[in-house]
């Protein structure tokens, strides 16, 4: 058998197994909530990241409204509905408003791509959607309930930890490896010791030596052998658990909030399957939940799509629909009321024997519903129980002349598709084996690409360096072709380089720069950037973050782009809080750190405590910038 049936036999095997979707659907609500916080702080900030000079010099594009169509279709992903349409809007909103940022791009940035794109390729509205409802609703009819079928391919589950967490940290391996701060033990301790870097100080852990030292080598070890330990069942829970806590760290230690819960969003997939118990909660008669029992007309199309809404809605299973027709006789509640009135009205008896009628019968079911309950709450107000009693009652004075049956109510039910390894292409080509076909040509070009991206990591070029390959023709050819789609495969499928927290982010860094308004009576004001105390401040969040501490600022500091960014702040700033760009003063204040040579117990603490120079003025007069700033690098 050659390779690559092999690779086919792999893969089918894995696709054919079968597993409950409902931890697809969890991650994608958790994951659309991280990326709509993502989308909300870039509507937030677009004046920033898209203006030429923030306010003053606008974007061509005003890119609110874009921004907001992409929350839209986030929020449509979110609650699953019509959930391939808005993946592939969503998709294409990310290519066009994050995929070609470069002056703020972040390493989260290139995982939404990505991620984005598998989206579109996967089955995640199988369970907890919208789209599922609609389903139910199309396909079923009086004669049977349709039920949409809640088996995945193990496959889909993991596809994303693959491609999303697995390939991501080989490649964030190659850099740690060749990582003097890494490989010294420091990689943990370093970054969130350095207070440009941090916003949470946490000197009582980097205190901790050991500890700190372990973390960074645990840290390599762990990201080298996830891609080929997370296949295994065996390890999946103990590395949901590393990672999730290495990830929360990463929320509570630095500003890449969204950088963190994402990463912890994918480990979600890594949970057993049967943890998600929980959303197949069976109704037990008498049990815990309150029950109310609904009686609906079993031939009635539109009573079954009342009871396949208010069903689908209530997962604690708290009411129990029973049809007119064979249980309605057996209830001793409604021995006084005919089967003419059960068939033309809606009614409900509670646990007390209690009968509810029309629109009482709604109230009482969306009090029992969380998602519906403000509903409930809302139709209990008098003046709008009124109204909704009055409004029931004319539906109901029709549907008892005119019995809504298939015939009379013109809701024709669809006839449910067959199973994919039922659907033929070909005569020797199912669906199913298409699928497959597609997912291992998807996964090799994303493999490939990323394997062109780290071939080219500084790791690779000390092994290539190391045997004598570097600089050979084999190598010029393969380091050509492998930096060729470099742009396209990072524009449209967030294949990138993975180095976060190298060498060249922080070797050198000996400075901090903040930035004040000084006020009409001589007071100042630090801006939300750096903050007194030296820590990152409430504008510097993950691609905000990217630009002013290592692009703006940086180890080494450019002046023009120094400059043009204390420029794009301070005008975002003062728009954002009333300051007249007419005219306005801001200090640049200057603090000189000592770049540690090695671990060193209180470091952070001891540069916080160092003090402030001015190191400059800026100012803006008749909206016009105006720097008098000298070299940073000089002082």
């Amino acid at each position: 058998m050659n390779f690559f049936a092999l690779i086919f036999r792999f893969f089918q095997k894995n696709f054919e197994k079968q597993v409950d979707s409902v931890g697809l659907g969890v991650f994608r609500i958790l994951y659309s909530i991280v990326l709509l916080g993502e989308v909300a702080q870039l509507y937030y900030f677009r004046h920033l990241v898209y203006d030429k000079v923030p306010y003053v010099v606008l974007s061509e594009i005003d890119f609110g409204i874009p921004i907001i169509i992409w929350g839209a279709s986030i929020v449509l992903v979110m609650v699953g509905l019509y959930t391939r349409q808005a993946a592939i809007l969503n998709y294409l909103m990310t290519v066009i408003l994050i995929g070609t940022i470069d002056s703020y791009e972040y390493h989260m940035f290139y995982s939404f791509v990505g991620l984005n794109f598998l989206l579109i390729l996967m089955p995640v509205s199988q369970r907890l959607s919208l789209d599922r409802l609609r389903a139910k609703l199309k396909y079923s009819s009086i004669r049977s309930e349709y039920s949409p079928p809640v088996k995945v391919s193990k496959l889909y589950y993991q596809l994303p930890i693959l491609l999303g967490v697995g390939l991501v940290y080989l490649d964030s391996t190659l850099y740690k490896l060749a990582s003097e701060i890494w490989m010294s033990g420091l990689g943990a301790w370093l970054p969130a010791s350095m207070p440009m870097a941090s916003h949470f100080d946490s000197t009582w852990l980097m205190n901790i030596k050991w500890l700190v030292i372990f973390l960074g080598y645990f840290t390599i070890v762990f990201e080298l052998l996830f891609s080929f330990l997370f296949w295994f069942k065996p390890f999946r829970l103990p590395l949901f658990i590393i990672g999730v806590g290495l990830h929360l760290g990463i929320v509570l230690e630095f500003p890449l909030p969204w950088f963190g819960l994402g990463v912890v969003a994918l480990y979600v997939l890594l949970l057993p399957v049967r943890y998600w118990g929980v959303f197949n909660l069976k109704h037990k008669p008498g049990g815990e939940s309150e029950s109310l029992k609904f009686f609906y007309d079993a031939e009635c199309p539109l009573c079954l799509r009342t009871k396949i809404i208010l069903g689908f809605f209530d997962w604690r299973k708290s009411i129990d629909f029973k049809k007119v027709q064979l249980h309605a006789a057996n209830e001793s509640a409604l021995a006084e009321v005919s089967e003419e009135q059960l068939l033309s009205d809606i009614y409900s008896v509670d646990k007390k024997n209690r009968v509810y009628r029309g629109i009482d019968t709604y109230v009482q079911a969306f009090s029992r519903i969380p998602v519906l309950m403000p509903l409930g709450l809302l139709i209990r107000i008098p003046g709008i129980y009124h109204l909704g009693a009055w409004v029931y009652g004319k539906v109901a004075e029709n549907r008892t002349v005119h019995r809504c049956t298939e015939e009379s109510c013109g809701i024709v039910p669809q006839i449910a598709p067959p199973p994919d390894h039922s659907r033929s292409i070909f005569a020797a080509l199912t669906y199913q084996h298409a699928k497959i076909a597609v997912i291992i040509a998807f996964v090799a070009i994303f493999s490939v690409f990323q394997l062109g991206v780290s071939y080219v990591s500084p790791f690779s070029e000390v092994v290539r360096d190391s045997v004598g390959f570097k600089g050979t023709y084999p190598d010029r050819v393969i380091t050509k072709f492998a930096k060729k789609p470099r742009k396209f495969s990072q524009t449209f499928f967030g294949i990138t380089t993975h180095g976060l927290f190298f060498d060249t982010h922080f070797t050198g860094y000996n400075h901090l720069i903040g930035v004040t308004h000084v006020k009409e009576d001589g007071t100042e004001e630090w801006l939300p950037i750096i903050t007194e105390e030296g820590m990152t401040g409430r504008y510097l969040v993950g691609p905000t973050y990217a630009k002013w501490t290592f692009r703006v600022v940086g180890p080494n500091v450019d002046q023009a782009k120094f400059v043009d960014g204390v420029r794009d702040f301070t005008a975002f700033w003062a728009t954002k809080n009333n300051v007249d760009l007419n005219n306005s003063k801001f200090n640049i204040k200057y603090k000189k750190i000592i770049h540690p040579t090695g671990w060193e117990k209180d470091y952070l603490r001891k540069q916080n405590n160092l003090r402030w120079s001015n190191a400059g003025t800026v100012e803006w007069k008749d909206r016009k910038f105006f720097a008098d700033v000298p070299e940073i690098e000089s002082l």
